[in-house]
């Protein structure tokens, strides 16, 4: 094709076919593809694999398939059609893909004929394993509650089948509305969407499996198609060759932001879902906790009479930010709040108290403990002409008593 080549492409590095060369291995694939082979191995019957649509489903199935070693294994993938498959079908085509030539037409022979088989496939000491893919159509079509009989086969008392089901969401809901089968299911897997990062990794991956330099799409252009496509593979590849062919119309040998937006609305896909704003964190209760303590040292009347106190500006009383993030940070130093003020017997030296265990010993401005119980006018600086507890002032004590002398 003739765009591709302007981008130095050998092949179409975003078509939506099962190449297997093309597999792009997410954490979900990896997990899912995991937990596939596991079952395999351990003789499980039925599993039930789903996912919405251009997930890359068949894609990951294929991908197990062709690992899945031919010496302990004989397995076959059959993709069903709308309209045409049924129970019969299904056996039919098990049965020549075990080596039946030609089928018997009667249901009990032709199971007969499976049987036989998979005894064989036993004796040979391989599990046989059947894969359905598309599987929401038999379940549309009622064929759900067949298969049942496949899972009942078994040669000296061993399973001789692993069945799974691959398919849309719908799949899992008609099992487990099929009382035949709901209480048979080994396994239930769930393909998953690619992350943000996952996303641009399959990109450049599968631009460069086609022999070409991820450069032809900009950053910008990559950033889209992350927000468009949304985590979907199919719809990664469906905008990026569209943005590509944008390029190359407008003579250019990489595609930017623009091509891709575009390209989706040429698409007529929805407008991606804006993030939910964050939500506030909640307050933790020390949080509350020293809030309270705060408030309480503020509303402490001066010790001067005559005079109402008055809280210290804002500015000076606002512990720096750091030393309160700090004290939330430390999870095992958690102090309780109502011990530290009750060790202390003076009100001005508890609440002073409080304030420097929750801060710690240097950690706030030298005056900001002081600013609590000082009126705003005060001189912070200067020596404090509060009393302080248990000392008496000498002069005043002389004054007084030359006083009554004169008297």
């Amino acid at each position: 094709m003739e765009h591709l080549s302007t981008f130095g492409l050998t092949r179409d590095p975003f078509a939506n076919e099962p190449q297997l060369d093309l597999f792009f291995e997410s954490q979900s694939a990896r997990d899912v593809g995991a937990r596939l082979r596991r079952a395999a191995q351990q003789s499980k019957g039925l599993v039930v694999l789903t996912g919405s649509g251009g997930l890359g489903k068949t894609m990951l199935v294929r991908h197990v398939l062709d690992g899945l070693e031919e010496e302990m294994f004989e397995a076959c993938l059959l993709v069903p059609v709308p309209g045409v498959s049924d129970g019969a079908w299904v056996l039919d085509r098990m049965a020549r893909q075990l080596g039946v030539d030609s089928p018997a037409e009667a249901r009990a022979a032709v199971l007969t004929e499976v049987y036989e088989r998979l005894a064989i496939v036993r004796e040979d000491g391989r599990q046989a394993v059947l894969i359905l893919d598309e599987a929401q159509v038999l379940a549309e079509q009622g064929v759900l509650r067949e298969l049942r009989g496949l899972l009942n086969l078994e040669y000296e008392e061993r399973r001789l089948l692993t069945l799974v089901l691959v398919g849309l969401p719908a799949l899992a809901r008609a099992v487990a509305e099929e009382p035949a089968l709901v209480d048979r299911v080994d396994v239930r897997l769930r393909v998953g969407e690619l992350s943000h990062e996952e996303a641009a990794r399959y990109l450049t991956h599968r631009i460069r499996a086609a022999g070409g330099n991820p450069a032809i799409l900009e950053s910008g252009a990559v950033a889209a198609l992350v927000k468009w496509a949304g985590g979907n593979p199919r719809r990664l590849n469906g905008l990026a060759d569209a943005a590509l062919f944008e390029a190359h119309l407008a003579g250019r040998v990489s595609a930017t932001a623009t091509d891709v937006e575009r390209a989706a609305a040429d698409l007529e896909l929805a407008a991606p879902e804006a993030p939910a704003p964050a939500q506030p964190h909640a307050q933790p209760a020390a949080m509350e906790s020293v809030r309270a303590a705060l408030g309480a040292a503020q509303s402490i009347p001066s010790a001067r009479p005559g005079r109402r106190a008055e809280p210290a500006p804002a500015s000076r009383l606002a512990p720096p930010k750091r030393a309160i993030e700090a004290l939330f940070e430390e999870q095992e130093a958690a102090i309780e709040l109502e011990e530290v003020v009750a060790s202390a017997t003076d009100p001005l030296r508890a609440a002073a108290g409080a304030t420097v265990a929750l801060f710690g010993a240097g950690a706030a401005e030298p005056d900001a403990t002081m600013a609590l119980f000082a009126d705003s006018g005060d001189d912070l600086g200067a020596e404090s002409s509060v009393p302080r507890r248990g000392e008496d002032s000498a002069s005043e004590l002389d004054d007084l008593f030359a006083d009554l002398v004169k008297e």
